[in-house]
């Protein structure tokens, strides 16, 4: 079975996707979509992680979190 986890963001695609192509570029085996939305009256992107292997998912969230850290965006979520 595939596992996925869901990072939501008060950001925009751009900020985020030079970052997220580095990840994905250390990390082929975990899939990394990025989906923008607006929700209530702001623009956001949701970061989504999908593989069979748990472990891979944390790495990946924890590489994340920390470009997120240095960047200073907002998260909304992290399920």
């Amino acid at each position: 079975p595939v596992i996925s986890k869901t990072i939501s963001l008060i950001t925009i695609e751009s900020e985020i996707a030079k970052s997220l192509k580095l990840i994905q570029e250390n990390n082929e085996d975990v899939d990394i979509g990025s989906y923008p939305f607006f929700r209530a009256g702001k623009l956001g992107v949701s970061i989504v992680l999908r593989c069979p292997d748990i472990n891979k998912i944390e790495k990946c969230n924890l590489e994340i979190l920390n470009f997120l850290k240095d960047k200073k965006i907002e998260i909304l979520e992290n399920i």
